[in-house]
């Protein structure tokens, strides 16, 4: 055989091994190439996150963020880290600091975060890094409006940048830790601001996360009753993603008796509306980076659901499992 023929056939042999599910068991060595398949090197996206949790959503879990908060605003007064202004690169003057954490700052209205971050996902591996570019403190208070009287509102107190200081891959060395296993959902959907999603493909990461529970070598688990850990089975997890059989009875007029129809639904990607999270988390104590290790993703699947007792359909979310990464089997 001539070297071009080995050539090509080489080529011809690692292109079906890639096309394949079994790129899922990717043959291991010391230090696998990431491959990042949300397409683009860095898939970025800038979401909020309310940092504090009501006892009904027992399945989310937060970081002590009084604490937090605290921090950035002894560090900000002193002048031992830099804040910037909304949504800019300009650094906050006396006047600004004076303003917006000494003269109007209040603790308690202090309830969200705004994140702008770079995800890596590479399913092969079956492994997700994010880094932390800039993070936001989000105020929230009542405002009062000359005709609709007191109205809920939200502005950005500061914004924390991190694209340059902090590693492309952050590291937990020096680091405190802010939390374990910190739950929460990021929504694919907005339509107050899109931009927030425009260097993200929605689409490609619900198909993702969908192809890569049905391929029967990532086990799913309880996103809400962790604790039990008990793997679901591909006929359950596709049914929690939508998969169903739908009969109903129907008068034959030709015949008098009655038929059985049966209507077959099958997954809708696009009902997966968005993802949802495990992660430990830790502070970089001398420049306040965030830095989160990715333990399980889950996706968040929104649709309409009649449960037959009623014509009219109303609108649920539900989290139907979480997959754990590989280097946190079972969410070690």
């Amino acid at each position: 055989m001539t070297f071009k023929k080995q050539i090509l056939y080489w080529c011809v042999a690692v292109s079906a091994i890639i096309v394949s599910c079994s790129q899922n068991q990717q043959k291991q060595t010391d230090e696998p190439l990431f491959v990042n398949d949300l397409l683009a090197k860095t898939a970025s996206i800038v979401y909020e996150q309310e940092m504090y949790v009501p006892e009904e959503y027992f399945f989310f879990k937060s970081i002590d963020f009084p604490s937090l908060v605290s921090k950035l605003k002894n560090k900000t007064t002193k002048k031992e880290i830099i804040a910037y202004l909304p949504f800019s690169d300009i650094p906050f003057s006396a006047e600004d600091i004076q303003d917006k954490f000494l003269e109007d700052f209040h603790l308690d209205q202090m309830t969200t975060m705004l994140f702008d971050e770079d995800w890596e996902l590479d399913t092969a591996q079956f492994l997700m890094r994010k880094k932390v570019n800039s993070y936001s403190l989000v105020r929230s208070y009542l405002r009062q409006d000359a005709y609709r009287g007191e109205v809920q509102t939200k502005s950005i107190v500061a914004r924390y940048d991190f694209s340059k200081t902090g590693t492309q891959i952050p590291s937990k060395e020096n680091c405190t830790l802010l939390a374990k296993d910190v739950a929460y959902e990021v929504s694919l959907l907005n339509a107050d601001n899109p931009e927030f999603l425009e260097n993200i493909q929605v689409k490609r990461l619900a198909d993702i996360l969908v192809k890569k529970a049905l391929c029967g070598n990532t086990e799913s688990y309880s996103f809400s009753f962790r604790d039990s850990l008990l793997p679901k089975t591909l006929d359950e997890v596709s049914n929690l993603l939508g998969k169903e059989v739908t009969c109903y009875e129907e008068e034959n007029t030709a015949t008098g008796g009655v038929d059985t129809i049966c209507v077959d639904k099958d997954i809708d990607v696009g009902e997966i509306g968005g993802v949802a999270f495990i992660e430990d988390w830790y502070l970089n104590e001398s420049t306040m980076e965030i830095i989160k290790e990715v333990k399980g993703i889950a996706p968040v699947r929104v649709f309409y659901h009649n449960d037959g007792q009623d014509t009219q359909t109303q609108l649920v979310k539900s989290i139907p499992f979480v997959m754990y990464l590989k280097n946190h089997d079972k969410g070690k």
